[in-house]
C-alpha cells in the first residue's frame, strides 16, 4: 500500500521538505509513504506531473504549508454562497466587523478583491522576506531575490508550482475516487480544486477575533471543534460533538465547494473539516492530526479506504 505525501519547496536552499510527523503517521499504519514533489516550471508543468504520478499511489495526503494563490478561487460574486454569512457572524457573537479590516470590502467578498492585474503589478515590488512561516509547524525559506508576489500582504509562502501540482492531484483524486486526506492547507486545496474559495485572512476578513495560530509545542491542543454526527470524520475519529484539536492557520474556507459538506466547525464558526459523502474517503481537516496521538485514526481510516478500493478494483 503506497500513500503519497506532498511536500514544500524551500526555494532559498533548494530543498523539498515535509514534516516527519506525516511520514511517521503513514508508516505506523503499515503503508509505505512516498513523497510527491512539485517541480520548477510553473503551474501547467506541475499539472502534467500530477497526471503522471497519480497512478503510482493508492491514496494521498495533501499536507500543510503556505497559501493558495487567490487567482484559483476568485468566484463570480453574483453566484457566491458563503460558508459563514453575516447572520452567522452575528449569531456566533464574533464581533461587529462586517467588513474587511484591510480593504473595507464586505466579508463574503473579502478574499476576492485582487485582480490579476493587481498581482502582475505586485510582481514588480521589492524582494520578499527570506523566511516565511508555513503555518504547519516549520518555516519555509523563500528566495530572497523573488519579488513579493502578493499585493495583499496577508498571503504567505505562495508557490504556483505547488498550487498547480496539488490542485490537480486533489481534482484527480476526487474524479478517480482515490482516497485523499487534506491537512490544513491540504483541506483548502481540496475545497478550491472543486470550486470553493477561501478567506484570505480570518482576522482581516472580519470572520473572527480569535487567533488560530498556536505556538509550539504542536502536540498539545488549544482549540475545540464540534464534529458533526454521522460523518466520515466522526467515524474515523470515533468521536462526535466537542473534540480537542491544535490550530496553526490564518486562512479558512469561505465558500464550500459544491458536493462537499461541513463536518466540523470551531466555536467561532470557522470551517474545520469538510468531506464528500459521495466518496469513500475525501476528507480535509484544518488542524494538524499528524502531531496528535488521539487523531491517528484519520490515517488508519485513509489506509483502510485505499485497501478497500484495491479489493474491488
Amino acid at each position: 500500500m503506497i500513500i503519497g505525501i506532498t511536500t514544500t519547496l524551500n526555494e532559498a536552499d533548494g530543498f523539498q521538505r515535509v514534516n516527519v510527523e506525516y511520514i511517521n503517521r503513514v508508516a505506523a499504519t503499515g503503508a509505505a509513504p512516498l513523497l510527491l514533489t512539485p517541480v520548477r516550471g510553473g503551474a501547467e508543468a506541475n499539472r502534467a506531473l500530477a497526471r503522471r504520478v497519480i497512478d503510482a499511489v493508492d491514496a494521498l495526503v495533501i499536507t500543510g504549508g503556505g497559501d493558495v494563490h487567490p487567482r484559483y478561487y476568485v468566484p463570480d460574486p453574483a453566484k457566491s454562497r458563503d460558508a459563514l454569512n453575516m447572520d452567522d457572524v452575528a449569531a456566533l457573537g464574533c464581533g461587529s466587523a462586517s467588513h474587511c479590516r484591510s480593504t473595507g470590502a464586505r466579508v463574503p467578498f473579502c478574499g476576492h478583491n485582487a485582480s490579476e492585474e493587481a498581482f502582475r503589478q505586485a510582481m514588480g515590488g521589492p524582494p520578499g522576506p527570506d523566511e516565511v512561516c508555513a503555518l504547519d509547524g516549520r518555516n519555509v525559506l523563500t528566495d530572497p531575490e523573488r519579488p513579493a508576489v502578493p499585493c495583499l500582504s496577508d498571503l504567505l509562502a505562495v508557490s504556483e508550482d505547488r498550487d498547480g501540482f496539488e490542485l490537480e492531484l486533489a481534482r484527480l483524486a476526487h474524479e478517480r475516487q482515490l482516497p485523499c486526506l487534506g491537512i490544513c492547507r491540504g483541506m483548502q486545496v481540496m475545497n478550491v480544486a472543486l470550486g470553493g474559495s477561501l478567506y484570505r485572512d480570518l482576522y482581516n476578513c472580519g470572520v473572527t477575533e480569535r487567533g488560530h495560530r498556536q505556538e509550539p509545542p504542536y502536540d498539545r491542543t488549544t482549540d475545540t471543534v464540534t464534529i458533526a454526527p454521522n460523518t466520515l470524520l466522526a467515524a474515523s475519529l470515533e468521536a462526535e460533538g466537542p473534540f480537542a484539536v491544535n490550530s496553526m492557520h490564518h486562512q479558512g474556507i469561505d465558500h464550500v465547494a459544491e458536493g462537499l459538506t461541513v463536518a466540523a466547525r470551531s466555536g467561532d464558526g470557522v470551517v474545520e473539516a469538510v468531506e464528500d459523502p459521495r466518496r469513500r474517503f475525501y476528507l480535509g481537516v484544518q488542524w494538524h492530526p499528524e502531531y496528535l496521538d488521539r487523531h491517528r485514526g484519520l490515517f488508519a481510516a485513509l489506509v483502510d479506504a485505499a485497501r478497500s478500493r484495491l479489493a474491488v478494483a
